[in-house]
């Protein structure tokens, strides 16, 4: 009998998608395998260590059984793609060594002009041209390095860096790491090891140094693949003309990267102030600005307060100020303050640049909070608005993410994560992403995520709250009390926490326990900017109670109040004994109606 040959067409890799298919028809595939398998194609034919792998899927080995995750991702690569270990067509495994990728695919990437397309034959492919037509292109501007001892650069070393993030956001075929995507990042950091933590291909990075009252700039961009610099300008840099050599640069680096910068790109109005003072200011609270950490948010406010007041008509850092109040107001203090103030400088940003992305998601994270009653349509239409204007904004899909799985539109909100992927560090999709697999009831995806952002995180609120939801709703008692109490533990105040004790205690038979924790939930206003999913939790605990009348009404409370999952409510076993109400009926059908699938769209 015959073996089998795999031929061209049979298997195709859709980057533009992030999609694997085989005659023509999707196959899924996890994450970690998707990495895999695009790695492994853009190296066909050559010899992939394990000690790559780890490189490419993790950064490191710490605290990661490598060998059986590595097990594992390749076993499911070979169910997706249909090989046999043992007569490979595709993967073949080099016992002691690693992998190599020896069979026939059609790459389909959508981000080169002119090539819908490519057939890669293995024989034919050298690694440079492999990886170009294989990967779509990836960049990362890290901030400039000061040079010398004492001196203040004024913020240029991140402002430089974050003017050609944006002046380059929308380059055809290549994803630009946000400034967010790399602050993390040693500055003493060569410029390999900055593209293998970040996963990127193209590292921008270079000195500043003041040298008789001269700003001298050197800057290179280092190609990771070919291990080569492909780039390199030393200048002097005149502050007074300080964007106009930020716009000579990011057209030079679009040149050498074979993609001509169109004038949409570059921002028609200036984003930083042309006060030194102010600029510097805004840097300094800018770098701050994604912090999770209160304290280091009222310092993001202070400095960021300190720039617009020196500079009243300073768009940009009126929309990074109205974000940072919203999200102290929305995560950590409800105090009408820090509201007033994120409306003020949103409003402000907006009459001075309408068409400013940062503030349009400055005005989606107030449109969809408390203050506005979460106003998702009109979330939505601010948030694409920014994204038609700078498509590398992941506080931006991250928000979309969140929205459309809120409204129901569960496969939307997976596609709006993946979409951000790119412009996190080695492509890794946002956590967030978490509560599309729990109401989507794809628990074990669920728990990959939830363990990871907690390796991430471990102080954050939202893994601990997500935690012990797979468990209780597959029945794991044990796990689930386990974790509950490490919550409970860490968070004996918050609402969302208490009221999901409450709906465990109503599962496992603790009717009294359970209406303790609602009281008690009821009683604290802490976490008032997700108050809708306190409010469905009491309706689960009176819904297994009995009581549905009032769990009804708790449910439109919290629908009303933001949390609209109508495809959630018609499998969370806990609502079950409302699902035969005809008022049930009509709220989903309700909902249906009012949130279409085209919502999803961008």
């Amino acid at each position: 009998m015959r073996s089998r040959r795999a031929t061209t067409g049979e298997v195709e890799l859709d980057l533009g998608r992030y999609e694997l298919r085989r005659f023509g028809r999707r196959v899924k595939l996890e994450k970690k395998a998707m990495e895999l398998l695009i790695f492994l194609v853009g190296r066909r034919e050559q010899l992939v260590s394990r000690k790559d792998v780890v490189a490419r899927l993790w950064g490191s080995n710490l605290f990661i059984d490598t060998d059986r995750n590595i097990n594992n991702i390749v076993r499911k690569l070979r169910t997706a793609l249909g090989d046999n270990s043992a007569k490979p067509h595709f993967l073949e495994t080099v016992v002691g060594k690693g992998y190599r990728f020896i069979g026939p695919v059609r790459v389909i990437d959508a981000g080169y002009a002119g090539s819908h397309s490519s057939d890669l034959p293995a024989r034919a492919a050298t690694r440079e041209n492999a990886e170009a037509r294989s990967e779509r292109s990836n960049l990362a501007v890290l901030p400039l390095l000061l040079v010398g001892q004492g001196a203040d650069d004024q913020g240029l070393c991140l402002g430089f860096a974050d003017a050609l993030v944006s002046r380059l956001g929308n380059l055809r075929g290549v994803d630009v790491l946000p400034t967010s995507a790399v602050l993390s990042v040693p500055p003493e950091t060569t410029a390999s090891e900055a593209a293998s933590r970040l996963g990127v291909r193209f590292i921008v990075h270079g000195a500043l140094q003041l040298s008789k009252a001269t700003w001298r700039l050197s800057l290179e961009m280092f190609d990771a693949y070919l291990h080569r610099t492909c780039f390199t300008r030393r200048r002097d840099l005149d502050l007074a003309r300080r964007s106009d050599l930020e716009d000579e640069i990011a057209r030079q680096i679009a040149s050498a990267l074979n993609r001509p910068l169109s004038p949409t790109v570059v921002p028609p109005r200036a984003r930083y102030s042309t006060d030194q003072l102010a600029f510097a200011e805004f840097m300094r609270g800018y770098r701050l600005s994604s912090s999770g950490d209160p304290a280091m948010l009222d310092e993001a406010a202070r400095r960021l307060t300190n720039a617009v007041t020196r500079d009243p008509a300073f768009p940009l850092a009126h929309a990074v100020l109205s974000f940072v109040c919203a999200t102290r107001h929305f995560e950590f203090d409800p105090a009408s303050t820090w509201l007033e103030k994120a409306e003020f400088h949103c409003r402000r940003a907006l009459e001075l640049d309408p068409d400013l992305p940062e503030a349009r998601v400055a005005n989606a994270f107030l449109l969809w909070g408390p203050s506005k009653n979460f106003q998702h349509l009109e979330a939505l239409g601010e948030l694409k608005r920014a994204l038609r204007r700078q498509n590398n904004l992941p506080h931006a899909y991250n928000r979309l993410g969140t929205i459309l799985a809120h409204i129901g539109l569960l496969d939307h909100a997976r596609e709006m994560y993946e979409r951000g992927r790119p412009f996190h560090p080695n492509r890794a999709v946002s956590h967030s992403i978490v509560q599309v697999y729990v109401w989507s009831r794809e628990y074990e995806l669920a728990r990959e995520q939830i363990q990871a952002w907690r390796a991430e995180s471990p102080g954050n609120k939202y893994p601990l709250y997500f935690a012990p939801q797979p468990a209780m709703m597959t029945g794991d008692w044990e796990e689930a009390q386990s974790l509950l109490d490490e919550a409970i533990g860490l968070l004996p105040d918050e609402p969302l926490i208490i009221s999901l004790q409450g709906v465990f205690h109503a599962l496992t038979g603790g009717n009294a326990a359970a209406l303790e924790c609602l009281a008690k939930a009821c009683a604290i206003p802490k976490s008032f900017g997700h108050a809708h999913h306190t409010y469905y939790q009491i309706a689960c605990i009176l819904a297994l109670l009995g009581r549905c009348e009032p769990a009804f009404e708790w449910l439109e409370r919290s629908v009303s109040t933001g949390f609209a999952c109508w495809p959630f409510f018609l499998k969370d076993p806990c609502l079950q004994s409302l699902r035969h109400l005809p008022e049930f009926e009509v709220l989903v059908n309700s909902l249906q109606a009012k949130y279409p699938d085209h919502l999803g769209l961008l």
